[in-house]
């Protein structure tokens, strides 16, 4: 697995110079240490070393108890092997963890944290100060089935991807 910290840093948490100046950027933070720690400790754990060599860390976004963890190259991993991970991160890190594909698109970000619920719509709106809103609708018998609240899924949709978002329930 790919991680933008050195092993023996994250292992010690004594940072090198270049460990140092990734924190003191503001890039990442002590929650993307922790996390990368209990992810390598769980990789290690089982046989999981030879399916994650071509992942990479990305990001790790926390509000209250959830956690996303977005990674790239995990697309062709086997759902169940995620959700194994995720379960094994969640009895370390004793938060709700949820392991996302970092892209390019937003539409497929805000799939896969709504997962298993489905979203009806994602637009754009383009506001007359210049800047945009993503307004995602979802129905509300699938809100029921979001993983977290309807708020927490605007605010991680928003740390996630740049931009301001607003989830609606429709009929």
């Amino acid at each position: 697995m790919k991680i933008p910290f050195c092993t023996f840093c994250v292992k010690t948490r004594i940072l090198c110079s270049r460990c140092q100046a990734l924190l003191d950027s503001g890039e990442y933070d002590e929650n993307d240490l922790e996390v990368i720690n209990a992810f390598l400790n769980v990789a290690s754990s089982g046989k999981l070393e030879e399916y994650l060599k071509g992942v990479e860390y990305v990001k790790s976004y926390s509000i209250d108890n959830f956690l996303v963890i977005t990674l790239r190259g995990i697309k062709n991993l086997p759902r169940t092997l995620i959700t194994q991970i995720e379960k094994n991160l969640e009895q370390v890190l004793d938060k709700k963890v949820r392991i996302v594909e970092k892209t390019g698109s937003i539409n497929e970000i805000a799939m896969q944290l709504a997962s298993p619920a489905r979203i009806l719509t994602i637009a754009i709106s383009w506001l007359p100060d210049g800047t945009n809103e993503m307004i995602v609708k979802i129905t509300k018998s699938e809100a029921r089935k979001l993983p977290f609240k309807l708020s927490d899924f605007a605010k991680m949709l928003t740390l996630i991807t740049g931009s301001n978002t607003k989830v609606e329930i429709t009929r």
